[in-house]
C-alpha cells in the first residue's frame, strides 16, 4: 500500500514546509492514484471479481478383469460433474450389464442417458470381453492367463454435453487379476498400470486402441520420438524380435512418407483362434502370429496395417460415396513401396509386384464399388502407382503421392473429389489418371 504525506511533498530541500499549488496537487494526486492502481490491481481484482473456475476436470477410467467370468468391470469417475453435464450412450450392445451411476440415470433398450451430479460423479458397468468376428475367429478374447481387446470395444463411445471450454485430464487405471504380470496399450504409461489418455481429436477422451494384459512377453525399442512395443501372450508363436527388427528397418521411410508418426506404437500378436489377419486401431495394431511380415506376393501385411494406423485415412462410404478403395489402395501401395524405399527389394521385384497386382485386378471395371477387397484393392494399387508417376513427371520430381497422402491425412475421411483436389493443387488440372474408366 502507498502512503501519502503532503508534509513531505511540500517540504523544501532546506527542511522548511512550503506551499503546494493547486494544479501541482491535482497532478500529484493523479500520479499517486495511478501508482496505487498499478500496485494493487491484481489483489483488488481478485477480491472484487473472483477468478473463473478452471475448465479442466479429472476423468478416470478404472478397468478390472474377471477371467473366470469372461467379463471386465468399467468405472468412469469425474470429479466435477458440473463441467461434463450429460452423457448419452446409444445402441449399447448386449455385452453390457449392471449399469449403475449416481446422479440421474435412465436405461432403455435404445440408449443410456446419464445426467451427472455437480460434484463427484461415477458410472459403472460390466462387459463381456470375448467377441467373435466370425465363427471361430475372434477379435477380442480373454483366457485365464491373458486378454486381447480394443479399448473402444470395451468402453463405449458417448455423446456428451459439456460446459463450453471444458476439457478432461484423463487416465486409465487397470487392476490385474492375481498372476497376471502386465498390461500394454498404445497410450503413454504414467506409472505401473496407469496410462495417460489424451486424444486431441475428441473432447471426450476415451482409451481406444489395442490392449493386451496378462502373462506377456514384450520387446521394446525407440526410434526417434516413437516408442515401439511388440507384445504377445507367453507361448505365442509371434516372433516379437523379428517384428521389432522389421519396424526398425522400415521406420525411417514411414517418417519420410507421412511426416507425422505416433508418440507410441503397440503391436499385439497372437495365433489361433484369434482373427487370421491384421487389424489397425489408434496408436496400435493387431497381427496374427502366422501372418508373414512380407507375403509371397511381395506386399507386407504389417506395413499395410501400419499405414492405416499412421495415416488414419478412411474412404468415404454411404450416401452415394464408394471410395473405400482410396484408403485400402494407399495402404497396400505403401505395403511394398516403403519396403522398396528402405532397400528391402530391388526395382525389378517392385515391378513384378505391380505386374501381378495388375493381372489380379484386370477384370475390375470400377473401383467405386463398396468395400475394397481383393481384385479391387489390387487395381487401386496399380492406379495409385500410375498417379504417382504422373505427379512426379508433371512436377519435375518435386512432388509425389506422399504429398497427396499427407494432405489427405488432414481430412481423415476422404472421397474421390478430395483426392482430385489435392493432386490438382500440386500439378494443375487435366490429370490423365482421373480420366480412367475405373473411376466412373
Amino acid at each position: 500500500m502507498l502512503h501519502l504525506s503532503f508534509d513531505y511533498l511540500g517540504r523544501s530541500s532546506a527542511g522548511r514546509v512550503g506551499k503546494v499549488c493547486g494544479a501541482c496537487l491535482v497532478l500529484l494526486f493523479a500520479v499517486a492514484l495511478g501508482a496505487v492502481a498499478a500496485e494493487t490491481t491484481p489483489e483488488s481484482a481478485e477480491k472484487a471479481q473472483p477468478e473463473a473456475e478452471p475448465r479442466s476436470y479429472s476423468l478416470k477410467y478404472d478397468l478390472a478383469f474377471q477371467p473366470e467370468k469372461d467379463t471386465a468391470t468399467i468405472r468412469i469417475a469425474i470429479d466435477k460433474g458440473r463441467l461434463l453435464r450429460r452423457m448419452e450412450f446409444t445402441n449399447l450392445p448386449d455385452r453390457y450389464s449392471d449399469i449403475e451411476a449416481n446422479g440421474d440415470l435412465t436405461v432403455t433398450p435404445e440408449k443410456v442417458v446419464w445426467k451427472l451430479p455437480d460434484e463427484s460423479a461415477w458410472l459403472s458397468m460390466t462387459v463381456r470381453v470375448t467377441h467373435a468376428k466370425r465363427p471361430d475367429a475372434y477379435d477380442a478374447m480373454m483366457t485365464e492367463d491373458w486378454a486381447i481387446f480394443r479399448g473402444d470395444d470395451l468402453i463405449p463411445s458417448a455423446a456428451t454435453e459439456e460446459v463450453p471450454g471444458a476439457y478432461a485430464i484423463a487416465t486409465l487405471d487397470v487392476s490385474l487379476p492375481k498372476g497376471w504380470k502386465s498390461i500394454e496399450t498404445g497410450w503413454p504409461r504414467k506409472k505401473g498400470t496407469t496410462f495417460r489418455i489424451d486424444n486431441p481429436d475428441r473432447l471426450y477422451d476415451r482409451p481406444v486402441g489395442w490392449m493386451i494384459a496378462g502373462k506377456l512377453g514384450t520387446r521394446r525399442s525407440k526410434i526417434g520420438t516413437t516408442s515401439l512395443a511388440v507384445s504377445a501372450p507367453k507361448g505365442s508363436a509371434l516372433k516379437r524380435m523379428e517384428v521389432l527388427t522389421f519396424l526398425n528397418f522400415v521406420w525411417p521411410e514411414v517418417k519420410k512418407a507421412f511426416s507425422e508418426v505416433p508418440e507410441k506404437l503397440l503391436v499385439v500378436g497372437m495365433g489361433d483362434p484369434m482373427w487370421r489377419g491384421g487389424l489397425s486401431a489408434s496408436n496400435s495394431l493387431f497381427l496374427h502370429a502366422e501372418r508373414p511380415l512380407v507375403s509371397e506376393n511381395g506386399t507386407s501385411p504389417l506395413i499395410h496395417e501400419l499405414t492405416h494406423m499412421v495415416t488414419r485415412i478412411r474412404g468415404a462410404k454411404g450416401d452415394g460415396a464408394n471410395d473405400d478403395w482410396i484408403a485400402e489402395g494407399l495402404a497396400e501401395f505403401y505395403s511394398f513401396e516403403l519396403l522398396y524405399r528402405a532397400g528391402g527389394m530391388t526395382k525389378s521385384r517392385r515391378k513384378s509386384i505391380l505386374t501381378k497386382l495388375s493381372k489380379w485386378g484386370k477384370e475390375v471395371s470400377s473401383l467405386r464399388e463398396g468395400d475394397s477387397k481383393g481384385p479391387v484393392t489390387a487395381r487401386a494399387v496399380v492406379w495409385i502407382d500410375e498417379l504417382d508417376r504422373e505427379i512426379r513427371r508433371r512436377s519435375d520430381g518435386a512432388s509425389s503421392i506422399d504429398d497427396v497422402t499427407r494432405d489427405l491425412m488432414k481430412l481423415r475421411k476422404v472421397g474421390l473429389d478430395d483426392l482430385k483436389a489435392s493432386v490438382e493443387a500440386l500439378v494443375g488440372e487435366d490429370v490423365a489418371a482421373f480420366r480412367s474408366s475405373v473411376l466412373e
